[in-house]
Parts: structure tokens; sequence; C-alpha cells
């Protein structure tokens, strides 16, 4: 019995099951089911007739050419010790396009049973967060994330939701009570990726809703809905527009940072520094930079915490910065006074790093938004942007930028790109700290900087062309995860680490060459 379920086609189903698993939940899975993928596809007898298939698919050999032009850009790279890590990480680029294009393929059954696997692997990795934050004092939010950065896992996540919608609304196969369940699970993963105060997945799930939405409606027959839905499209996004400008207006303050009641002592009678160079930004409406009496603020604060006022708290930051915001926040005084009007419980936030009273008090959607606009206000007035996870992006984007003019025609190669930014970062003095000092957050600029024009041209062609050989575009898990895929590689390096790499050419590979047959969205195939 065994021994007759072990045959190589199962083996490779369990091994396809094992990386939907390992995508949300487990780079070591990662590996150990993309092993198995590749020693299930070698000891095959038939091993000649498969390489000779693969050969004749040309999006598969097209999707696998990415790997391959970073092997190309060995040739003009000198740091081979770091081009042979980058090759490591990529290794999935070329490897499962070769195992899945010319593995048995899939019923439509078994492929929506996978689907619910991956599903339900990310509400594990879900509950497995949610523990984390229940159970541990968390700083950081979305270091709740436990199995890999939270961006990565937010981008599975946009991915379960989109499959599990067409589960409910579409698919035949599962009964009632089974969909009743699974749009229960979307559902959560859905307040899930509100928690994780993941933006960039909130706004990539957002725009593939969008871009699905008009396909619908353009395809749409029924008049009156099509006119609803439009109205729709239009309004949420002003909406949102509008809610955010309402946020960003609590955060300006009604009078100028000099006006005629500023008062000049302290209760103590000890003068106030209004520093509008230090701190020219607001906080819940209120100048930072008013009423500082640092002298009777750092006794204060010493008498009531073990943490000294010029030491760092539990984030990395200077305690005194942290008290600062903090107290400006709620519309207090930076003197003893308005520590006195402190609990006990918000001297512990700050000594966390709690910088503010709206990330005790508000919900974490509201409150990421709000730390974004303080980012940019800080940024527009200091130039500070190392921690800052927008703004110092766009100093990313500048030596990105710097390197791209330097080698527009054949790129960096692939192993100096690490030490051209580096060197880029010097050159322009910036003020990121080394510590932040990384990449461009931009896979299209990655690509270009480390491969050049042509390179990056070959990667845009090589990221289109196997769909449209295959008229993939019209399969709605394709082209959900497709617009997922190219709307995360705006601000992440996807490819440039293994589960980025990992999730790129699976769940491509998985949806264009694994299936019998296509799961089309409104038209008929």
């Amino acid at each position: 019995m065994i021994s007759t379920w072990l045959n190589r086609t199962n083996i490779y189903y369990f091994g396809l099951a094992l990386m939907l698993i390992a995508l949300p939940l487990s780079k070591y899975l990662m590996s150990v089911a993309q092993l198995m993928l590749a020693a299930n596809w070698l000891i095959d007898p038939k091993i000649l007739e498969k390489w000779r298939a693969f050969f004749k698919n040309k999006p598969a050999m097209v999707l696998a050419s990415i790997f391959v032009i970073h092997v190309i850009g060995l040739i003009w790279t000198t740091d081979f010790d770091y081009a042979v890590k980058d090759l490591r990480t990529k290794i999935p680029l070329l490897a499962l396009p070769i195992i899945i294009s010319t593995s048995p393929k899939i019923s439509k059954r078994l492929f929506h049973y996978l689907i619910l696997i991956f599903i339900a692997a990310n509400v594990v990795g879900s509950f497995f967060s949610i523990h984390k934050l229940l159970t541990e004092d968390i700083i950081e939010i979305r270091k709740i994330s436990m199995f890999m950065s939270h961006i990565r896992f937010s981008l599975n996540i946009s991915v379960a939701i989109f499959s599990g919608f067409y589960l409910v609304f579409i698919s035949s196969l599962f009964s009632q009570k089974i969909k009743a369940l699974i749009f229960l699970l979307v559902l959560w993963l859905m307040i899930f990726l509100v928690i994780l105060e993941s933006i960039t997945g909130i706004a990539i799930t957002i725009i593939t809703t969008w871009i699905l939405a008009v396909i619908y409606i353009k395809n749409s027959k029924q008049t009156s809905l099509k006119y609803t839905l439009s109205m729709l499209l239009i309004l949420l996004p002003l909406l949102l527009f509008f809610y955010i400008r309402s946020l960003y207006i609590d955060y300006i303050p009604e009078k100028p940072f000099y006006h005629a009641e500023l008062e000049k002592t302290t209760s103590r009678g000890n003068p106030y520094t209004h520093d509008s160079i230090s701190y020219l930004w607001a906080e819940n409406g209120n100048w930072t930079g008013q009423y500082i009496q640092k002298r009777e603020l750092q006794l204060a604060w010493n008498k009531r915490s073990t943490l000294k006022f010029y030491s760092k708290n539990k984030s990395g930051y200077l305690v005194y910065h942290t008290l600062i915001r903090y107290l400006t926040s709620k519309g207090l005084r930076k003197d003893a006074d308005g520590l006195a009007a402190l609990s006990d419980e918000e001297i512990k936030y700050i000594e966390n790093g709690i910088a503010s009273i709206n990330q005790v008090t508000e919900s974490s959607l509201k409150n990421r938004i709000r730390t974004i606009i303080w980012e940019i206000m800080v940024y527009n007035q200091t130039g500070y942007i190392s921690g800052n996870s927008l703004t110092q992006r766009l100093e990313f984007l500048k030596v990105g930028v710097r390197i791209v003019k330097q080698n527009f025609w054949l790129g960096t190669g692939t192993g100096d790109i690490s030490n051209a930014f580096k060197t880029g970062y010097d050159e322009i003095n910036t003020q990121l700290k080394p510590q932040f000092r990384w990449r461009t957050h931009n896979q299209y600029f990655s690509i270009l900087a480390t491969l050049g024009i042509f390179g990056f041209l070959w990667f845009i062609f090589s990221l289109v062309y196997p769909a449209l050989k295959l008229r993939m575009f019209d399969d709605y898990y394709y082209f959900a995860f497709f617009c997922i895929l190219i709307l995360s590689m705006l601000t992440e390096d996807t490819i440039e680490n293994q589960a980025g790499a990992t999730f790129f050419a699976f769940l491509t590979c998985f949806f264009l060459f694994a299936r019998k047959e296509k799961d089309c969205f409104l038209s008929k195939c």
C-alpha cells in the first residue's frame, strides 16, 4: 500500500503541498520542499525526455532565463563571493520552472485542494503571530511576523485572500458549509492584515481589488450593477484620500510655532526652550519643540525610571527624544509638571519605545498612517530619515538612480551591486546610519542597476511573455497573483532573498504550468 502511494507523481503532489505550506511558514521547509521536488525529478528514468520537453517549452525557458541573465552578469563582476551568494538565493528561479513545467499536470480538483492548503497555512501563520502578540512584550507590531518579514508574509496573505474568494464565489467544488468556513478564514486574513500594519500588503490588496473590479465592470452586462460598481470605484479612493487628509490636518497645530501667548518659564521658574530647529514638527496638533525644559525633565525622569534620560530605550532610540514626543502627543509640556501627569504604565510605554499616545489608544492601521504622516513631516522639516520606513526609501532610490546612471548599459554585474551601494551612500554623504543603508527596495531598479538596460528589458519581457504565450492573463489565479507580484516589485526587492525568490518562482510556475485547465475570470476559456 505504501509503495503504491510512494510513486513519483504522488511525491510530486506532496512536494507542491509542502511548498504551499512553507511559503508563509518556514524558509527551512521551502528548501526541503524544493530539494524533494528536485530529487524526485532527477531520479525519473525519463529525465532526458523531461529535458527535451523543457527546451521545447518557450514560456518556461524564458522564465528560467531570469536566473541565466544573472549568470551572464558574472562576466563583468569582480566580487565573486557576493555573486555566488546571490545566485544561490536565486536557484528557485531556475529549478522550479524546469521541474514544474515538465511534471504531471494536476486536475482542477486537486489544484483547488492545494489552494485550500495554502490558505490554511496562512491562517496558521497568522495564529502564531497573534499568539506572539498576546504573550510577548511587542514594541514593533510588524515583528509579530515570526517566519519572515512582515511584507513577505503580507504578500502571501494577499494571494490567499484572492484565492479564497474564488473558492467561495466561483468554484463549485466545495459544499456551502465548507465555503462558509473558507469565507470566514479569508475574512480573518483581511482583519489580520490590518493588525499586522503592513501598508504595503494592504495597499497591494486594495489596488488589485480595484483592478479586478474594473475588469469585472468592463465585462459585465448588467447595466445597473455596472454603474453602481463604477461609482464605488470612484467614491472609495476619494473617501480614502479625505480620510488621510483629515489625519494630516489633525497633526497641524492651529497656531504658528512662535506666537504672542508663548510662556517663557515653567511653574518652577525655569526658562523654557522653544526649539524650532531640532524639533520643528508636530504631534497630534502640538508643536514638539515648544515648552521644553530639559533639566527639569531629566531630574523628574530619573526619579521614576531605571533607564537614564540620555540612554537608549528598548527600541534603540534615545529616551529623552521618545519622552518629548510622547508628552507632545498628549498636549503636555516637556517639564516636571508634564512628566508628573504620566502614569507608571506610560513610563513603561516610553521605556519600550512608544513615542505617541496614538500607538496605545488607536487602531493599528490608523496609527500606522499617522506614523507615515509623521515621517513625512520630520523629513520635510529636518531631513532626518534613518529608521523611517517610508522616507528612507527616497535615499535608497537616490543611490539607485546614481548607480544606474554610472552603469546604464551593462550594470554593475551580479556580484558588485552590494559594493556599488556602499560606495554610493558614501559619495552622496548620506545621513542614513550604516544599519539602514539598504538596496533600492524596488526590484525594477535593482535589476536595472545590476544588469543594465539590456538585462532590465529582458527581465520585463520574462515577466510578461510566459503568460501572454500561454494566454493566462484571463486566468483568475494567475492574473491576481501577477498584479500582486508586479506591484510588490515597486516597493520591495522581491527576488533578492530566499523567501521572495521562492514566492515569485513557485507561485508563477504553479499558476502557469502546473494545471490541466485554467480558472477563467468572467470569460470562457
